[in-house]
């Protein structure tokens, strides 16, 4: 059974304002992700330690793809998608406001 992949309305309303060459290497980044998750983001420390961070680059500005693994259901859900500026920030105000 294949991992399972969910967008957060953050992280696809996020997605849908960038321009169509970000959003491909963030598909293939995801993709990436979908097939690897313990080992293609770095899990966060405290108190965001049930989240992974995924990096890349474009046109020389770093992004962050934010997203939980769920092991048992072997599901993957994208928390947010965003420029490094204020990232950990903005996760840690989704997380903790559900």
């Amino acid at each position: 059974m294949a991992t399972q992949l969910f967008l957060s309305n953050t992280a696809n309303k996020a997605q849908k304002k960038l321009d169509k060459p970000l959003r491909e290497q963030i598909k293939r980044a995801i993709l990436e992700i979908v097939n690897n998750p313990t080992h293609k983001g770095e899990r966060l420390s405290q108190p965001l330690s049930m989240v992974y961070s995924h990096h890349f680059k474009y046109q020389g500005k770093e992004f962050r793809i934010a997203y939980q693994y769920a092991e048992a259901q072997d599901c993957v859900y994208i928390l947010l998608i965003a420029p490094h500026e204020n990232f950990y920030k903005r996760v840690k105000n989704l997380v903790y406001a559900s």
